[in-house]
């Protein structure tokens, strides 16, 4: 610092000194920086590269996370004959069979391809319950073989229904246009519950076994600043192999928070 402190001496009393109109040093302060021109070379001191910085392009954030998305959507049972045991019950878990679907998405990572964060893929973790509900006075029962079997409900029957629950991963690829954000998605989902429930006046509830363990699923949604609509159809039937229907599901709903 004293060195420096000297060199700027000596250039001032030799500035001052010169006689001619244009001074071989000439001093100029630059914001906080410090300009010197001797001889038409300009040194510069104190630059911290600021204004290279200024110029350079704004950091593309490449990874961003979400929380919390929720999902509502009406189910539809595709039709299916009836066979085996459940070949007498034309009217018991066919296309007029409906439900809906309360999902959540409780944590979900996105990764943009492009600069423009224009494509993006896309992972979650999430959870649904879905319920399906019986339009006759019946509901279903495990016998004594532990097949499940539809099973008539005598009396007034309230709210005779079938509730599962599923915990699952997901992947999709996403493209961003203009405002709308499309979603192309591929869902697998472990079911972690089942069972049925209704009114005769009072509430019975209890497990049922029947229904496959995994689920795959494949759907799209549009959204707005996070709220938008969706539609999913599950590629695996609902019930096991030789239950009695090989229906599938298909939800279409709203969703927001994604």
């Amino acid at each position: 610092m004293k060195r420096i402190i000297t060199l700027l001496a000596a250039l001032a009393i030799a500035s001052a000194a010169h006689a001619q109109t244009d001074s071989l040093v000439v001093f100029d302060t630059q914001g906080d920086n410090l300009g010197i021109s001797i001889a038409g070379f300009n040194i510069t001191l104190g630059d911290d590269g600021s204004s290279s910085s200024k110029s350079a392009k704004p950091k593309v954030k490449r990874v961003t996370t979400n929380f919390a998305g929720l999902s509502f959507g009406a189910n539809a049972f595709t039709y299916h004959p009836n066979y085996g045991n459940w070949a007498g019950e034309n009217q018991f878990m066919t296309d007029n069979t409906n439900g809906w679907r309360f999902g959540v998405e409780a944590f979900g990572i996105q990764v943009s391809l492009d600069r423009n964060q224009k494509v993006f893929l896309k992972a979650s973790l999430n959870s649904s319950i879905d319920t399906y509900r019986f339009m006759n006075a019946m509901t279903l029962v495990n016998d004594d073989r532990g097949a499940l079997m539809p099973e008539p409900i005598s009396g007034t029957v309230k709210k005779s229904k079938m509730l599962a629950g599923y915990l699952g991963i997901g992947a999709g690829l996403g493209f961003k246009i203009s405002k709308v954000l499309l979603m192309f998605d591929f869902n697998t989902d472990l079911l972690t519950s089942s069972y049925v429930k209704y009114k005769n006046p009072g509430k019975t509830q209890y497990n049922i076994s029947g229904l496959n363990n995994i689920r795959y699923r494949t759907g799209v949604s549009a959204t707005v600043s996070g709220f938008g609509i969706y539609a999913d159809y599950s590629l695996t039937p609902l019930y096991r192999e030789s239950v009695g229907n090989d229906g599938q599901v298909l939800s279409i709903g709203i969703r927001c928070g994604f």
